[in-house]
């Protein structure tokens, strides 16, 4: 019982990271809601492979394995436009506006990355992750996630020099 209560605390903790970054990833919203509980699944089914290591990483590499199978199922199927989802209410709606815009266009540079390089500009940029970290959650080398990560940011600083 003592298990089942640290796990729904766990939910409760991170349930509102793991939905944003899934939403960065597929751009969809109930795209996203299905993963983050298909994440929290495998979560659950492999709790004996958990080492102790921090809970978040954890789970952000089990919600990327989730990523990659349904992005291997969907790559043929034309992409639905992005829902309009809000991040943290602004003090006024027109600051709103011009953040979400700032973001949706970040967004949408990074959604025109290979996946591997727009998941580790995720988690850096946006997500904030180490280079430790998101090495131990791909499965990349130390240098090949600092490589790809200045590779991502430099093809994003060039789109956004070419959009003017």
């Amino acid at each position: 019982m003592a298990q089942q209560h640290n796990f729904e605390h766990i939910y409760k903790q991170h349930m509102h990271d793991l939905l944003r970054y899934l939403l960065s990833l597929t751009r969809r919203k109930e795209s996203a809601e299905d993963l983050m509980q298909e994440t929290f699944y495998r979560a659950l089914l492999h709790l004996e492979t958990y080492k102790g290591e921090e809970v978040k990483p954890w789970l952000f590499k089990i919600a990327y394995h989730a990523f990659i199978d349904w992005y291997r199922k969907e790559k043929k199927r034309p992409t639905v436009e992005i829902e309009e989802w809000h991040f943290t209410p602004q003090p006024s709606a027109e600051e709103q506006v011009m953040i979400q815009s700032e973001i949706d266009g970040w967004l949408s540079d990074v959604s025109a990355l290979p996946p591997a390089k727009q998941n580790i500009v995720l988690l850096r940029d946006y997500h904030g992750f180490t280079y430790e970290e998101i090495a131990e959650m791909t499965g990349y080398t130390l240098s090949k996630v600092k490589m790809d990560l200045y590779r991502g940011r430099q093809q994003l600083k060039k789109r956004k020099e070419e959009d003017g």
